[in-house]
């Protein structure tokens, strides 16, 4: 064992220090923490695994693997707002000289004469880590990087330079250098759609293969909706690939990882503005749970939403009315209990404009699209079978009359539901969807932010984040710079927005970490120190009580397995005011 593993392994520091790295929280612990005693208790200070955190963006891996006790050592982010965050909330108490990378192209210079996996990983074994100077050694290397195609005539050399050019192939050149015992990497779900799968995310598994890792090259797809609120899930629909990796050297269970566990967890049973999260309050905070909430509580969310702070009233906007009012018309006029209101398909209001309905019949003739004739059809048919609703509201010339012809077009999704107030609404380019306040479509931008019916209002940036899984902390610091005056708040907001919604979701991660560990040792403790205070980590979540132990059953820490795993370290122990011994005990 290194020296830098021993120090990362055994980092002593009474309970309380300082955070290195904002390694622990400064509020409660983990969440998903068992309340079960731990064999090497992290609150002595001990840093179980050193991570590394590129295209940062503002710490969503930062924040769930610190959550299981990891330091962060090396940062890589190029956006100038989120590093800004990311240094508030996650850098606060580290020295001025933390490798805080903008651009890691600087820092990952490129190997010209290099073609082959084979050939970098000879590269890398004759440098034995000189080539990249400026990036610890570290133990787990998480990245959420961007889903870039890959060069097709790189094919014809080989892997590598396939990837040669794109951020990838910078996250290979550390893999296959610096050997990390975990890599974890998050994308969108278009890297395993029919444009991407035979080739960028083919090339990705055969090129961490190629670096001596156990890879799976079946897609590994997540979303926090599918999660239950108890194990860090989210009411979102965000449906993403994570691609992890671990040392075939390392694995004690060395075949592929199968997919996740999500257990009996009913996503339809979310509710954004009443299932609790971590913290007992839900996701999207209303005027109704304020209400319901003792003083205190009530007091500190109002303030972090500060939506009386903030422009994110919706009610007074030209849209609202002429579909709430249509709405209302439809239910008042008799409508069954259990009936659905609208049809399911889009309603185009613009085809009773005779002109425009010819123009999109001819569009979709020309351009072979039979589903968009389709549409029109219907749209014409619901003006027809709706009239009577439609001329009591007066929603027919209204709708047509507002400012945004994305508005004229309705996607109702929202079965059943008899008013707005118990729905969530989104104004997309292609129309206004609306559908039951159940869980929120994916996060992407603040002109599509959802809107919670209830209270005909934005969600704040404040409930984007926890939509995201964020601890307040970060949010907290989000709001120290909203008010330092390098700017206006508005302009804050709409970075903030932007921030968690190219985030990765933390109880996401942190679900998915639990039982890749799980899979990896279901027979054995790791022998590396670093992995093994993970595994420790990760076996006192409630993840692992609920979809792990029942098929593995709990891990029992006997004092010579941890004494074997950390007596390596024991030098570096010795002198300090924590000991092996009072460690394993």
């Amino acid at each position: 064992m290194t020296e830098r593993q021993t120090s990362g392994a055994l980092a002593a520091s009474p309970a309380g220090d300082a955070r290195r790295c904002g390694s622990r929280t400064s509020s409660a612990r983990h969440p998903d923490v068992s309340s079960r005693p731990r064999c090497v208790p992290l609150g002595v200070g001990l840093s179980t695994f050193r991570f590394v955190d590129l295209f940062a963006g503002i710490g969503g891996f930062h924040a769930a693997l610190s959550a299981l006790g990891g330091e962060c050592v090396y940062v890589a982010e190029m956006d100038d707002d989120a590093r800004a965050v990311y240094k508030t909330a996650w850098l606060a108490d580290v020295a001025e000289d933390f490798p805080f990378t903008r651009d890691i192209n600087d820092d990952v210079p490129p190997l010209d004469d290099v073609s082959t996996i084979a050939e970098l990983a000879e590269t890398a074994r004759r440098a034995g880590g000189g080539t990249l100077k400026h990036i610890p050694d570290f133990d787990v290397l998480a990245a959420g990087f961007p889903c870039q195609a890959f060069s097709k005539s790189g094919h014809q050399k080989g892997v590598l330079d396939e990837t040669r050019g794109t951020l990838f192939y910078n996250i290979l050149r550390i893999v296959a250098e610096k050997h990390p015992k975990i890599v974890f990497l998050e994308n969108v779900r278009n890297l395993v759609g029919p444009k991407h799968r035979d080739s960028t995310f083919r090339t990705i598994v055969e090129a961490l293969r190629g670096v001596g890792y156990v890879v799976s090259d079946k897609p590994t797809l997540i979303s926090p909706h599918k999660i239950a609120n108890h194990l860090g899930g989210g009411p979102q629909v965000r449906e993403r690939v994570y691609i992890m990796a671990i040392r075939r050297d390392l694995a004690v269970n060395e075949t592929e990882f199968p997919g996740f566990d999500f257990g009996s967890w009913d996503p339809t049973t979310w509710r954004i503005a009443e299932t609790k999260l971590w913290d007992e309050a839900p996701a999207a905070i209303s005027e109704a749970w304020l209400r319901s909430a003792d003083p205190e509580t009530a007091a500190r969310l109002a303030s972090l939403c500060d939506v009386d702070g903030r422009d994110l009233a919706v009610a007074d906007e030209e849209w609202v009315a002429p579909w709430r009012d249509l709405l209302a018309a439809v239910v008042n006029n008799g409508l069954p209990d259990g009936a659905v209101p609208f049809p399911g398909h889009p309603i185009w209001f613009r085809v009773a404009e005779p002109t425009w309905r010819a123009s999109q019949y001819a569009e979709a003739a020309a351009m072979g699209q039979p589903w968009k004739a389709d549409f029109v059809r219907k749209s014409v048919k619901f003006l027809d079978d709706y009239a009577t609703e439609i001329d009591a509201a007066g929603a027919r010339e209204e709708i047509l009359a507002l400012g945004n012809n994305s508005w004229k077009k309705l996607e109702w999704q929202a079965g059943d539901a008899r008013s707005l107030d118990e729905c969530l609404i989104q104004l997309r380019p292609s129309g206004i969807r609306i559908k039951k306040a159940t869980y929120a479509p994916a996060l992407v931008a603040i002109t599509q932010t959802p809107i919670l019916g209830s209270d005909m209002r934005r969600l704040s940036p404040y409930e984007a984040g926890r939509l995201q899984g964020f601890p307040d902390r970060v949010y907290e610091a989000m709001a120290r710079l909203r008010h330092d005056g390098s700017r206006k708040p508005e302009q804050w907001d709409r970075a903030f927005y932007k921030q968690f919604g190219n985030a990765v979701h933390v109880g996401a991660v942190k679900f998915a970490l639990v039982q890749f560990m799980g899979h990896h040792f279901r027979s054995a403790l790791p022998d590396d120190p670093a992995l093994a205070g993970l595994y420790e980590a990760c076996s006192q979540t409630r993840v692992w009580d609920e979809t792990v132990a029942p098929s593995i059953g709990t891990p029992t820490f006997h004092q010579p397995d941890l004494m074997r795993i950390l007596e390596p370290a024991a030098e570096t122990a010795r002198g300090s005011d924590v000991h092996v011994e009072a460690l394993a005990s």
